[in-house]
């Protein structure tokens, strides 16, 4: 049975950075670049949370790009974020070609409020930008006893259709997760694809060859190199291929955005569009009930055998959640490659961060 990689780790690459410190280094960073205080607040947690849920990719590690996209104007750091369309179960924003994690924030805020209020909740959101991880908006519903989901839209088509060697739909990340009454909730966050780019970056980053079957380089040649791969193929063949394209179609379509394969690298003109959803659970059935067996079910899986290869039998989320308990006491394993990059931007802005440099 195949294993499937996570984000490479290798201390030897590595400094354990400290979270709290991190985070109000990334505020102020933001805050330097005139977005407003408390929306800097939000989207720093967004990113720190993706760093400790070990998505280093879609996390601080990206902030240099959004800072770059700042300074030549596809990200406005004061955008004002619009509410187009309105009801009791659904909104449309506009994004304002904000910073991503700032609208997507509201969204998912929107919807776990209109969920309060009729059972379930619904917000689409476009004219925005990159939103980092998926799970964390997830997430949020889960914290108010619901159940969340979360999709977003990237850039152009990178993503073979099942049958072709060509790009047809984007890489879409989607996220669920369900809560339990005790411990961390639930939760499934994937890429469309086989892996997500940002995994394949950085395993590229790291020096690790990407496993056979994950992409094809621009010739449309099977390759294992992270820097040769163009083009990835998806998840489960069809069945990926077919949640890309769907998630496509709620972040594109429904917000009047282009489909993948008409959009470009222009970040400014094709940002990102996203789509949050919240179904409150006690507007369905008593919340006991649904507990009791959620947590019949979670407990039988973790008791099952496991196969060859494996330790034991997780649930989507365990590791993630055993990550974040660890690393927020130990500080956040960063690669030295980004290191350098976030001191460049420390350099640049004049805010020292907390790190070290050898």
């Amino acid at each position: 049975m195949a294993i499937i990689p996570g984000y490479p780790l290798d201390a030897g690459q590595e400094q354990r950075v400290p979270v709290e410190p991190l985070r109000q280094w990334v505020i102020d960073v933001l805050c330097h670049e005139a977005v407003v205080g408390v929306e800097a607040a939000a989207a720093a947690d967004r990113l720190i949370e993706a760093d400790l849920r070990g998505i280093p990719s879609h996390g601080t590690r990206a902030l240099p790009r959004y800072l770059d996209a700042m300074q030549d104007g596809s990200i406005d750091p004061r955008a004002v974020i619009l509410t187009e369309r309105d009801t009791p179960a659904m909104a449309v924003l506009n994004g304002g070609k904000g910073l991503g994690h700032i609208a997507a924030t509201r969204g998912m805020q929107m919807a776990i409020a209109k969920a309060k209020e009729v059972g379930t909740g619904t917000v689409a959101i476009r004219a925005s930008q990159h939103f980092g991880a998926a799970q964390v908006y997830s997430m949020m519903a889960a914290a108010e006893g619901m159940i969340g989901y979360a999709t977003t839209s990237t850039g152009p088509a990178t993503v073979a259709a099942y049958g072709s060697r060509g790009p047809a739909v984007a890489n879409n990340a989607l996220a669920w997760a369900a809560p339990t009454r005790n411990g961390h909730p639930v939760v499934l966050d994937m890429a469309c694809a086989v892996s997500s780019w940002g995994k394949v970056h950085s395993m590229g980053m790291y020096g690790q060859p990407i496993p056979d079957g994950w992409a094809v380089d621009e010739q449309g040649n099977p390759t294992t190199n992270a820097n040769d791969a163009k083009t990835l193929l998806p998840a489960a063949g069809p069945r990926g291929y077919g949640l890309a394209f769907f998630s496509s179609v709620l972040c594109g379509p429904l917000v009047g955005a282009r489909m993948p394969l008409k959009k470009t690298w222009e970040i400014a003109t094709d940002g990102s569009e996203h789509f949050m959803y919240a179904i409150d659970i006690k507007a369905f059935v008593d919340p006991d009930d649904f507990y009791e067996q959620i947590e019949t079910t979670v407990n039988e899986i973790r008791e099952l055998a496991p196969a060859d290869g494996f330790d034991r039998v997780c649930l989507p989320g365990d590791m993630e959640a055993e990550r974040e308990r660890t690393w927020r006491e130990d500080g956040l394993p960063m690669h030295v490659d980004q290191v350098e990059s976030l001191q460049a931007v420390a350099q640049a802005k004049g805010i020292p961060g907390p790190w070290t440099l050898t």
